[in-house]
Protein backbone atom coordinates (compact mmCIF):
# COMPACT_ATOMS: atom_id res chain seq x y z
CA UNK A 1 0.00 0.00 0.00
CA UNK A 2 1.18 3.51 -0.73
CA UNK A 3 1.68 6.17 1.99
CA UNK A 4 -1.63 7.93 1.32
CA UNK A 5 -3.49 4.62 1.57
CA UNK A 6 -1.84 3.77 4.91
CA UNK A 7 -2.68 7.22 6.27
CA UNK A 8 -6.29 7.03 5.08
CA UNK A 9 -7.00 3.61 6.56
CA UNK A 10 -5.30 4.52 9.84
CA UNK A 11 -7.36 7.70 10.13
CA UNK A 12 -10.64 5.93 9.35
CA UNK A 13 -9.88 3.24 11.95
CA UNK A 14 -8.96 5.96 14.46
CA UNK A 15 -12.24 7.75 13.84
CA UNK A 16 -14.12 4.56 14.70
CA UNK A 17 -11.90 4.08 17.78
CA UNK A 18 -12.63 7.61 19.05
CA UNK A 19 -16.38 7.17 18.58
CA UNK A 20 -16.61 4.49 21.29
CA UNK A 21 -15.46 6.72 24.14
CA UNK A 22 -16.12 10.46 24.45
CA UNK A 23 -12.81 10.97 26.30
CA UNK A 24 -10.91 9.92 23.15
CA UNK A 25 -10.47 12.99 21.03
CA UNK A 26 -8.88 13.86 17.74
CA UNK A 27 -6.32 16.56 18.43
CA UNK A 28 -3.36 17.92 16.53
CA UNK A 29 -1.07 15.83 18.75
CA UNK A 30 -2.98 12.55 18.44
CA UNK A 31 -3.46 12.95 14.70
CA UNK A 32 0.27 13.68 14.29
CA UNK A 33 1.12 10.56 16.32
CA UNK A 34 -1.34 8.57 14.21
CA UNK A 35 0.12 9.90 10.95
CA UNK A 36 3.70 9.10 12.00
CA UNK A 37 2.62 5.66 13.21
CA UNK A 38 0.85 4.99 9.93
CA UNK A 39 4.17 5.47 8.11
CA UNK A 40 6.51 4.10 10.80
CA UNK A 41 7.17 0.60 9.38
CA UNK A 42 8.15 2.05 5.99
CA UNK A 43 10.19 4.88 7.54
CA UNK A 44 12.35 2.24 9.24
CA UNK A 45 12.43 -0.70 6.84
CA UNK A 46 12.67 0.95 3.44
CA UNK A 47 15.71 3.17 4.06
CA UNK A 48 17.53 0.48 6.06
CA UNK A 49 16.88 -2.10 3.33
CA UNK A 50 17.10 -0.05 0.16
CA UNK A 51 19.57 2.71 1.02
CA UNK A 52 21.83 1.17 3.65
CA UNK A 53 21.42 -2.54 2.86
CA UNK A 54 21.16 -3.44 6.57
CA UNK A 55 17.76 -5.17 6.37
CA UNK A 56 16.82 -7.93 3.93
CA UNK A 57 13.62 -6.26 2.71
CA UNK A 58 11.51 -3.11 2.77
CA UNK A 59 9.07 -5.21 4.79
CA UNK A 60 10.99 -6.89 7.57
CA UNK A 61 12.02 -5.48 10.98
CA UNK A 62 9.45 -2.72 11.59
CA UNK A 63 6.68 -4.62 9.75
CA UNK A 64 7.10 -7.63 12.04
CA UNK A 65 4.39 -8.10 14.64
CA UNK A 66 7.15 -8.91 17.14
CA UNK A 67 8.77 -5.50 16.65
CA UNK A 68 5.45 -3.70 16.72
CA UNK A 69 4.49 -5.37 19.99
CA UNK A 70 7.82 -4.39 21.55
CA UNK A 71 7.49 -0.79 20.33
CA UNK A 72 3.89 -0.66 21.62
CA UNK A 73 4.90 -1.85 25.10
CA UNK A 74 7.84 0.57 25.35
CA UNK A 75 5.78 3.52 24.10
CA UNK A 76 2.91 2.70 26.43
CA UNK A 77 5.21 2.58 29.46
CA UNK A 78 6.70 5.95 28.53
CA UNK A 79 3.27 7.38 27.83
CA UNK A 80 1.97 6.28 31.23
CA UNK A 81 4.90 8.02 32.88
CA UNK A 82 4.18 11.27 31.02
CA UNK A 83 0.38 10.85 31.10
CA UNK A 84 0.07 10.82 27.32
CA UNK A 85 -1.31 7.38 26.55
CA UNK A 86 -3.49 9.07 23.93
CA UNK A 87 -0.33 9.63 21.87
CA UNK A 88 1.08 6.12 22.28
CA UNK A 89 -2.30 4.63 21.43
CA UNK A 90 -2.63 6.73 18.27
CA UNK A 91 0.91 5.92 17.14
CA UNK A 92 0.52 2.20 17.87
CA UNK A 93 -2.82 2.00 16.12
CA UNK A 94 -1.33 3.67 13.05
CA UNK A 95 1.66 1.31 12.99
CA UNK A 96 -0.45 -1.84 13.36
CA UNK A 97 -2.92 -0.67 10.72
CA UNK A 98 0.02 -0.03 8.38
CA UNK A 99 1.32 -3.57 8.78
CA UNK A 100 -2.09 -5.18 8.45
CA UNK A 101 -2.90 -3.22 5.28
CA UNK A 102 0.42 -4.32 3.79
CA UNK A 103 -0.89 -7.87 3.76
CA UNK A 104 -2.42 -7.13 0.36
CA UNK A 105 -5.82 -8.13 -0.96
CA UNK A 106 -4.60 -10.96 -3.22
CA UNK A 107 -2.77 -12.74 -0.40
CA UNK A 108 -5.59 -12.31 2.12
CA UNK A 109 -8.31 -13.42 -0.31
CA UNK A 110 -6.14 -16.34 -1.41
CA UNK A 111 -5.48 -17.55 2.14
CA UNK A 112 -9.14 -17.14 3.11
CA UNK A 113 -10.07 -19.11 0.00
CA UNK A 114 -7.76 -21.96 1.00
CA UNK A 115 -4.77 -21.13 -1.23
CA UNK A 116 -2.01 -21.63 1.32
CA UNK A 117 0.68 -20.73 -1.24
CA UNK A 118 -0.38 -17.12 -0.59
CA UNK A 119 1.03 -17.38 2.93
CA UNK A 120 4.47 -16.64 1.47
CA UNK A 121 3.33 -13.02 0.99
CA UNK A 122 2.50 -12.72 4.69
CA UNK A 123 5.85 -13.93 6.07
CA UNK A 124 6.94 -10.37 6.90
CA UNK A 125 4.47 -10.50 9.82
CA UNK A 126 6.71 -12.97 11.65
CA UNK A 127 10.15 -11.80 10.52
CA UNK A 128 12.84 -12.92 11.56
CA UNK A 129 11.26 -16.36 12.12
CA UNK A 130 10.50 -16.46 8.39
CA UNK A 131 12.33 -14.71 5.56
CA UNK A 132 10.57 -11.76 3.94
CA UNK A 133 8.48 -12.42 0.83
CA UNK A 134 10.25 -12.37 -2.56
CA UNK A 135 9.05 -8.96 -3.74
CA UNK A 136 9.92 -8.06 -7.32
CA UNK A 137 10.69 -4.37 -6.76
CA UNK A 138 12.13 -4.36 -3.25
CA UNK A 139 15.43 -2.62 -3.95
CA UNK A 140 15.06 1.16 -4.19
CA UNK A 141 12.79 4.16 -3.85
CA UNK A 142 13.30 4.97 -7.54
CA UNK A 143 12.23 1.47 -8.58
CA UNK A 144 9.22 1.66 -6.26
CA UNK A 145 7.96 4.94 -7.72
CA UNK A 146 8.78 3.86 -11.27
CA UNK A 147 6.45 0.89 -10.77
CA UNK A 148 3.53 3.12 -9.71
CA UNK A 149 0.62 2.57 -12.06
CA UNK A 150 -2.92 3.71 -11.68
CA UNK A 151 -4.36 0.23 -11.41
CA UNK A 152 -7.63 -0.37 -9.54
CA UNK A 153 -5.87 -0.99 -6.21
CA UNK A 154 -3.94 2.30 -6.38
CA UNK A 155 -7.08 4.16 -7.43
CA UNK A 156 -8.91 2.54 -4.52
CA UNK A 157 -6.24 3.95 -2.18
CA UNK A 158 -6.76 7.44 -3.62
CA UNK A 159 -10.47 6.95 -3.03
CA UNK A 160 -9.81 5.94 0.58
CA UNK A 161 -7.68 9.04 1.02
CA UNK A 162 -10.48 11.21 -0.37
CA UNK A 163 -12.94 9.52 1.98
CA UNK A 164 -10.61 10.09 4.95
CA UNK A 165 -10.31 13.80 4.09
CA UNK A 166 -14.11 14.06 3.76
CA UNK A 167 -14.58 12.37 7.15
CA UNK A 168 -11.94 14.64 8.71
CA UNK A 169 -13.73 17.70 7.32
CA UNK A 170 -17.12 16.36 8.46
CA UNK A 171 -15.68 16.09 11.99
CA UNK A 172 -14.71 19.78 11.84
CA UNK A 173 -11.10 19.31 10.67
CA UNK A 174 -9.86 18.38 14.16
CA UNK A 175 -6.42 19.68 15.01
CA UNK A 176 -6.37 22.27 12.24
CA UNK A 177 -7.45 25.19 14.43
CA UNK A 178 -4.74 24.38 16.99
CA UNK A 179 -2.04 24.21 14.33
CA UNK A 180 -3.09 27.45 12.63
CA UNK A 181 -3.39 29.23 16.00
CA UNK A 182 0.15 28.14 16.98
CA UNK A 183 1.53 29.05 13.56
CA UNK A 184 -0.07 32.48 13.76
CA UNK A 185 1.34 33.03 17.26
CA UNK A 186 4.82 31.94 16.16
CA UNK A 187 4.64 34.22 13.11
CA UNK A 188 3.46 37.16 15.21
CA UNK A 189 6.26 36.63 17.76
CA UNK A 190 8.91 36.46 15.05
CA UNK A 191 7.59 39.64 13.46
CA UNK A 192 7.95 41.55 16.75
Amino acid sequence: MWPWGHLAVAYLVYVVYTQFDPTRRQTAATLTALAVGSQFPDLIDKPFAWTFGVLPSGRSLAHSLFTLLLVAVVLHRLAVRYRRTDLSTAFTLGAFVHTLTDMGPTAVIGVLGGDLTQLQWLRFLVWPLQPPPPYANDTSFVEQFASLSFDPYVLFQFGLFGLAVAVWLAHGAPGLRSVTRRSKAAFTESAD
